[in-house]
């Protein structure tokens, strides 16, 4: 796997995060590496086009600012945003911008608005607010003023962990494929209690149940489907569904079910077929650990999740479930559910029509082929990240690239509805031919003639140029194979290389005729054996134990120790634990207590970094010409350490001999 990388530029000294952003891609198994722009450039970062982030090709791009520090905070979002616009609309890779907590009493929201407004139509760009990461990783102690003043490292290392894993979960939804389906359990997951013994009106929906059921729903109106699985009498699932007062989610919410008896993975399979999905597309959420271990088993591709047996957990425990996060939110994902219902009521006018032929006559569909506007560009890009089936190359590009191509658009409808965009075509002309570079369409209208329609319109095209031929670009994969059955069924076409030649009459003659449906067979039942399955035991360790700042520094902080241990000889337990921090720093251990930082590599950040960490393990504040000295050795900071703490010792003594037996109890009694 090529190696990700992420380019990032900061309004102060970012450094810290490194650590958690390698952390998360270890967690994940993805090989990764972090570049910083030069400290507080990142106007200069954004628009130098030989800078990290022009030259970052795969991964993404992050801007961490601090509004606050804005003299004129909108203002300075219109500049930032035109900056940003301005390195998206020429790199290869999305932008995350970060708007990072402002200092205590400073309030930066109506400028992260504006901001964040500014950016919104562009599909190219994300921004998360500094509401959005305390949201999710709220911090108490965020700020450090020590580390400000001392080299622009405004937050604990606290903050710095939650704003490490913001970024990580921004990245992970934006460059790994999202789930199209959420298939749920019913009995004990919906609600309480078992329908076939407790009846309709008899099973509880308590607070955290709903609360699941608007998590659903949620998820439902960005553009997930929401199934049912469960081991149940279908009448008496559906019954609660419609009948039971304190439900939130309703049949019309559902877009598919499979309730009976049968192994809830042959039921998955089953579900995959009627949405003309990939098992890969889904998510299996089940109270019964037994039944998700049998879907991991036999479908290892699905995302089966045992849900915590507390009610009121199940939805924290889901928020923090990164392949459930979404980077955006475009329209056709908001109307995705409901087209997938429509999608139900033409199978079921397939089922009644004599034959295929009379099925596709009366569907009354309409393809509407035209050039990309700029509107387009998000969901173009999106279909050429997602789409793989009938796609003919599988080239993915970003929204920028496009809008340096000649790209056509393919929208279709029918007297059932609207399909949305679902198809894109690139293009140009080449010698005598008019080369199709891509070719794809979404699987949704796959049988349909669609992709005739399609090449006759290329036909048009190159009979207008006077062109010859129409050479479409094939690349085999493991999942674009209807894409080869559509080709190498076209009549008259010729292989050239790794094109198809179709004649330019031949195309524009291109009509679908619908093949004679064999009956399909009977679906196994049989159960295969358990086995569990990393990516899930990735998921759940993370929803279940890194949802807090506080779990994911534990979690960086041991990923550290378990380096080599400092090798130095010393009976001084101060001298050991100062040698671990220097270790930890600068990822090799001192040989002696008489090592000098800087002679063995350490760099202004470094010391900085030492400084926060003393700071936090021994309450000491280091002085600056501690730090900066060439007699900064183990045994020389150790001794420091140990000078600073034993004059708090003092000091606190002092106090305390100053104070009456009565204050005394009264701190002791208010300690207790």
């Amino acid at each position: 796997m090529d190696s990700l990388r992420l380019a990032i530029a900061a309004s102060f000294t970012a450094d810290p995060i490194d650590d958690v952003l390698s952390h998360w891609w270890d967690e994940w198994g993805v090989p990764a590496r972090t570049e910083f722009a030069p400290y507080n450039q990142v106007f200069q970062a954004l628009l130098d086009g030989d800078g990290p982030l022009a030259r970052n090709r795969r991964g993404a791009n992050v801007v961490l600012v601090r509004v606050d520090q804005w003299r004129d905070g909108l203002a300075g979002a219109d500049e930032l945003a035109e900056a940003v616009r301005q390195s998206a609309g020429t790199a290869a890779v999305p932008h995350l911008v970060v708007c990072c907590p402002p200092a205590p009493g400073a309030d930066g929201a109506a400028a992260e608005a504006h901001l964040a407004a500014a950016l919104a139509g562009d599909a190219r760009v994300r921004v998360i607010t500094s509401a959005d990461i305390t949201d999710q990783y709220p911090v108490a102690d965020y700020f450090d003023a020590y580390g400000e003043r001392s080299a622009d490292v405004p937050y604990t290392r606290a903050m710095f962990a939650a704003l490490g894993t913001v970024v990580a979960r921004a990245v992970h939804a934006w460059l790994t494929p999202r789930p199209k389906v959420i298939a749920v359990d019913a009995d004990n997951t919906l609600w309480d209690g078992v329908v076939g013994e407790d009846g309709v009106l008899g099973v509880r929906v308590p607070a955290g149940r709903r609360a699941l059921q608007e998590f659903l729903l949620a998820q439902r109106a960005a553009g997930r489907l929401i199934a049912l699985c469960s081991k149940n009498t279908e009448a008496d699932v559906l019954a609660v569904l419609a009948d039971h007062p304190d439900m939130v989610l309703r049949p019309e919410h559902v877009t598919a079910h499979r309730i009976d008896w049968r192994p809830k993975s042959a039921n998955l399979a089953a579900l995959a077929a009627e949405l003309d999905l990939g098992l890969d597309s889904f998510v299996f959420l089940d109270d019964n650990p037994v039944e998700v271990a049998e879907v991991r088993a036999a479908h290892p591709e699905v995302l089966a999740l045992a849900l915590p047996a507390a009610a009121d957990a199940v939805v924290p425990y889901l928020r923090h479930c990164w392949p459930l996060d979404h980077v955006r939110v475009t329209a056709d994902d908001e109307r995705r559910a409901d087209r997938y219902r429509v999608e139900a009521q033409r199978r079921a006018a397939r089922t009644e029509a004599p034959s295929l032929a009379s099925f596709l006559d009366g569907l009354g569909l309409v393809v509407d082929v035209r050039p990309m506007a700029p509107a387009d560009a998000g969901r173009t890009a999106q279909l050429t990240q997602r789409t793989n089936q009938f796609n003919l190359t599988t080239v993915r590009r970003t929204a920028a690239e496009l809008t340096t191509v000649d790209v056509l658009v393919v929208e279709v409808a029918d007297r059932f509805g609207s399909y949305g965009q679902v198809g894109v075509v690139v293009h140009g002309a080449r010698g005598d031919r008019l080369a199709v570079e891509t070719f794809l369409l979404s699987c949704r209208v796959l049988g349909r003639g669609v992709e005739h329609r399609v090449l006759a319109v290329l036909g048009a095209l190159a009979r207008e140029r006077g062109l010859a031929d129409v050479a479409l670009a094939y690349a085999p994969t493991d999942r674009n194979r209807p894409a080869y059955d559509f080709l190498t069924g076209l009549p008259g076409v010729r292989r050239d290389g790794d094109a198809f030649l179709v004649s330019t009459s031949d195309a524009l003659a291109a009509r679908y005729e619908p093949p004679v449906v064999a009956p399909t067979a009977e679906l196994s039942t049989a159960a295969a054996p358990l086995a569990e399955r990393a990516p899930a035991d990735t998921t759940h360790r993370i929803a279940s134990g890194r949802t807090t700042a506080a779990q994911v520094l534990a979690a960086v902080d041991a990923r550290r120790a378990a380096a080599p241990a400092a090798a130095i000889q010393t009976d001084d337990p101060t001298e050991a634990h100062v040698a671990r921090i220097w270790a930890e720093l600068l990822d090799f251990a001192p040989s002696s207590v008489h090592d000098n930082f800087h002679e063995l590599g350490g760099h202004s950040l470094a010391l900085v970094r030492f400084a926060v960490r003393v700071r936090d393990d021994f309450g000491v504040e280091l002085p600056v010409d501690a730090l900066f000295t060439d007699a900064f050795t183990v045994a020389d900071i150790a001794r420091t350490i140990r000078e600073h703490q034993s004059a708090d010792l003092d000091d606190l003594l002092a106090e305390l001999e100053q104070l009456t037996d009565d204050e005394v109890r009264a701190l002791l009694d208010a300690d207790r």
